[in-house]
C-alpha cells in the first residue's frame, strides 16, 4: 500500500515536471486540468477517445465545476504554453515546437504526447503494480 502511494506521488512529480518545462503556467485551473487528464490518461489510453463525453465532464466533477469550463482552461493553458515553453522539450515530446511555425497541438493531442511520454518513461516501474 505505502509502495503504491509513493509510485503516485513519483508520477505526479514527473507529471508537474513536464507541465513546468513546458511553461504551462502552474497558476491557471487549465494546468491542474491537464495534469488530472494526463494522470487519468496514462492508465486508461481511451479516456482521450472520449475527451468530451468522459475525461471533460470526470474532471469538471472533481474540480466541482463544469466540462466546457475545464476545456476552455485546458485550451488557454496550452496556448499560454506553446508561447513560452522550452523548445527542446516541446520537440522531445511533440516532435515539434512553437519555433518550428506550426499551430499548438489540439488539447487531446498535447494530453495524449505527454501520457505517452510519460507511460514511455516508467514503463516497468512505476506503472507496473
Amino acid at each position: 500500500m505505502m509502495r503504491e502511494i509513493s509510485k503516485c506521488v513519483e508520477l505526479e512529480k514527473y507529471v508537474t515536471k513536464i507541465l513546468l518545462g513546458l511553461g504551462v503556467p502552474a497558476h491557471l485551473s487549465g494546468y491542474r486540468y491537464i495534469r488530472e487528464a494526463v494522470l487519468i490518461s496514462i492508465t486508461d489510453m481511451e479516456a482521450l477517445n472520449r475527451m468530451t463525453k468522459y475525461l471533460y465532464p470526470e474532471i469538471a466533477e472533481i474540480y466541482n465545476t463544469t466540462p466546457t469550463k475545464v476545456e476552455r482552461a485546458v485550451r488557454t493553458a496550452i496556448e499560454a504554453s506553446w508561447a513560452r515553453g522550452s523548445y527542446g522539450l516541446m520537440e522531445d515530446i511533440f516532435g515539434y515546437s512553437s519555433d518550428s511555425g506550426r499551430k499548438r497541438p489540439t488539447n487531446s493531442e498535447y494530453i495524449a504526447c505527454i501520457a505517452d511520454k510519460v507511460r514511455l518513461d516508467y514503463e516497468g516501474s512505476i506503472l507496473v503494480s
